[in-house]
């Protein structure tokens, strides 16, 4: 019997999470849907991959001895069954400032046979909504992603620069990297938009990397709002799954609640909040931890006034603390013995 396995279903955000730690754990990742399968062929080309479309779980839990998921397992025990000695093992897609208002968004760790947590914030964060101590089983695993990203750099960066060739190089770039509108209604993006591409000034360049989910889950909605600015300063990150060879290029980061200021965190560059809730600030977010600007409500009409006021502004001494709170200083052969440990 092989020891690990990796799977993705349908989801292209996903794809940065479980390619670089299949490579990682070199164990095949198995896919079922075929523009997925292409894209880890064009941007993580050194990953075992195996198309199988569906994916036949009864033969994976009978051939592994942990399967590695994205996305919550949510009929663990029903697989368990089959084969008592598999581990389906549930590791995250990013980090997250959300579930501290709706609890539930969180309580599924407690599910899972064993989580991966990437470190001490991630603990915190359970600990917090009493997860903590439920967990099955766990171990800490890193920022295996940006490892992933600096071995492979040269040939990751060429693929974005090759993205983003119409860019003008002397603009800065700015990231805009909403959620999805989830439980507790936590993106921005109904809200600002709409103003985002219309004040578009011509002396930055914008990348919009809208989360899958804001179209899956709200369609009506989103396609009242959305639509394309169709300049050589805006591109549209929606087929590309990458995410640090993106922020590499990136000035400056604009998000609410996405993981992806965690991952921004490493680069030390100006970071801006948007929250329209206001939240509590017992709970824990980027902006409340002063690693960024937070822009009020009242300054999202003239936004792009607001960043290029504040954007000199530096938060690296704090930026660069809170990274290390949430990734935990793990090489990539310590993450491999962690996994198979827990079998």
């Amino acid at each position: 019997m092989s020891k690990i396995a990796c799977i993705n279903t349908k989801d292209i955000h996903i794809l940065d999470h479980i390619a670089p730690l299949a490579h990682i754990l070199d164990a095949p990742l198995y896919i079922e849907d075929k523009k997925n399968f292409d894209l880890v062929k064009t941007y993580y080309h050194d990953v075992n991959i195996i198309f199988q479309s569906p994916i036949e779980m009864f033969s994976l839990v009978k051939n592994y001895e942990i399967l590695i998921e994205n996305t919550f397992w949510m009929t663990a025990d029903f697989y368990k069954l089959l084969n008592n000695n598999v581990k389906l093992v549930f590791c995250p897609h990013g980090n997250s400032d959300k579930g501290f208002i709706e609890k539930n968004l969180m309580t599924f760790y407690k599910n899972q046979h064993a989580v991966l947590l990437y470190g001490n914030q991630m603990v915190d964060a359970l600990k917090k909504l009493d997860v903590f101590d439920r967990l099955q089983a766990y171990t800490l695993i890193g920022n295996y992603r940006l490892k992933y990203y600096l071995k492979f750099k040269e040939f990751l960066d060429k693929k974005v620069l090759n993205l983003l060739k119409n860019f003008n190089k002397k603009n800065k770039t700015i990231l805009y990297a909403p959620t999805w509108k989830d439980l507790e209604n936590s993106t921005s993006f109904f809200d600002l938009y709409p103003k985002l591409i219309k004040s578009l000034p011509k002396n930055y360049n914008l990348i919009i990397k809208l989360h899958p989910l804001l179209e899956e889950r709200t369609t009506k909605e989103f396609y009242q709002i959305y639509e394309e600015r169709k300049d050589d300063n805006v591109f549209y990150l929606s087929s590309c799954p990458l995410i640090y060879p993106i922020l590499n290029q990136t000035d400056i980061y604009l998000g609410d609640f996405s993981s992806v200021g965690y991952d921004f965190l490493y680069f030390q560059k100006p970071m801006f909040f948007l929250d329209k809730k206001n939240r509590d600030p017992k709970n824990d977010s980027l902006a409340l931890h002063n690693c960024g600007r937070q822009i009020p409500k009242e300054n999202w009409d003239n936004i792009f006034e607001f960043i290029e006021k504040n954007e000199s502004d530096s938060f690296k001494k704090v930026q660069k603390k809170y990274f290390d709170y949430a990734f935990a200083d793990i090489s990539l052969s310590t993450l491999k013995k962690n996994v198979l440990n827990l079998i």
